[in-house]
């Protein structure tokens, strides 16, 4: 065997040192630029930017809404800054008057996701301006299990709706919708900046004030069974005290539970919310003037027969949870979101590539107060939310669950 001298080996040595010291980029620019409805003099001054990825990074962005990087280790890195203000404040920003309350929640920010900075790149960065509402999609179930006879079950996924603010809110009239889930998506949000295409739309019943949600209480919707899913599954959900459940007929299903109907659904003769076990599912809460059966309908792009998809403008969105799908070998492909930035401006995702994991999309709690729990909301899932494997219903005490 061929030995190594003494001073090849400190060679190695010195390269292998040398390889675990990366080069940085150099200098260059991150600029944030507000909405254009901001009056001209406004900047975006004096926020925290973080560059996490390769390394970690905190910046403060100077009176004109610059960040000046000397340099970074070259990788890939999500850039994320926000802002909170009432409403009130943000009013006194705009260059029009709003109808958004004083009171009211704002978020000013962005969330970028894999931006590659691999040498001096500036850039020029929109952010967007989000009023927080009062009602939230506070969990999404839709991986599925499996069950005692370990087969794929999905009968149990849910959507849960919570009010986070002080006073009693009220579902009648409101709609959930989920948008397309084609595998190649057929409206992706990148190439659509004002519409959200829907493959289903449900309307909540009710005339005004006949359907409340208490402050810090939820209404459960069965997608598909509003049952305890427990006696089938080990590891599951007992659906069978929803407040609501999709069916095609009133009394079918379990009768003791309220219709959820499907007002607009992509797919004939299925009489139930679609989530897919393994994703993607973007699900909103729509709260509109407009009647949206008169909202056009429209084939996949290209197509001139097939599904046909709802368009909606993205405006009449009150809350978005966005939930892509996990490739085999990589991270979601943030190019495959159905929802814009500024309707959420990240995303989440299950562990699964195909589901049947137990796996929920749930929101976390940002504080206890008065007895009870306020939960997280920046406008953007990829911070708001965690995955846990606990599909639990109404319940806000699990670990895991309270932000750090």
């Amino acid at each position: 065997m061929k030995r190594l001298s003494i001073i090849t080996l400190m060679c190695l040595t010195a390269i292998a040192c040398q390889r675990t010291e990366p080069v940085g980029t150099e200098g260059f620019t991150l600029r944030f630029r507000l909405p254009e409805e901001f009056k001209a003099d406004a900047a975006y001054s004096g926020k925290t930017v973080t560059l996490d990825g390769s390394a970690h990074y905190e910046f403060t962005t100077d009176a004109a809404g610059k960040v000046e990087v000397d340099s970074v280790v070259p990788g890939i890195y999500d850039i994320v800054t926000s802002l909170e203000m009432t409403g009130a404040d943000y009013k006194a920003l705009l260059k029009e008057a709003s109808t958004v309350k004083d009171d009211a929640r704002v978020i000013v920010g962005v969330s970028l996701t894999g931006v590659r900075i691999f040498a001096a790149r500036d850039l020029d960065i929109d952010l967007t301006a989000a009023v927080l509402r009062d009602l939230v999609i506070s969990k999404i179930y839709y991986s599925g299990t499996r069950d005692k006879m370990d087969r794929t079950y999905t009968s149990d996924s849910y959507v849960e709706i919570f009010n986070n603010s002080a006073e009693v809110q009220y579902l009648d009239g409101k709609f959930l919708g989920l948008a397309e889930t084609e595998s190649t998506p057929a409206y992706p949000a990148n190439e659509n900046p004002d519409s959200i295409y829907l493959k289903q739309l449900c309307r909540f019943p009710g005339t005004g004030t006949q359907y409340p949600v208490q402050p810090g209480k939820s209404i459960l919707v069965a997608a598909s069974s509003a049952r305890n899913h427990l006696e089938n599954a080990d590891i599951s959900a007992d659906l069978s005290g929803a407040d609501f459940e999709v069916k095609g007929m009133e009394g079918s299903g379990n009768p003791d539970v309220p219709m959820l109907p499907l007002i607009f659904n992509s797919y004939a003769g299925l009489l139930e919310f679609n989530l897919i076990a393994g994703g993607p599912n973007a699900v909103v809460l729509v709260e509109t003037t407009e009647d949206p059966a008169g909202w056009k309908q429209v084939y996949q792009r290209g197509k001139t027969s097939g599904r046909l998809f709802l368009r909606m403008h993205k405006k009449w969105v009150s809350d978005g949870v966005e939930c892509l799908k996990k490739p085999a070998q990589s991270a979601p492909d943030v190019n495959t979101k159905r929802l814009q930035a500024d309707v959420d401006a990240g995303y989440q995702t299950i562990t699964s590539v195909n589901g049947y994991n137990n796996e929920s999309v749930e929101r976390k709690v940002s504080r206890s107060e008065g007895g009870r729990v306020f939960l997280k909301d920046t406008n953007n899932s990829s911070v708001d939310f965690v995955v846990l494997t606990d599909p639990t219903p109404r319940k806000y005490d699990k670990e895991g669950l309270q932000d750090e």
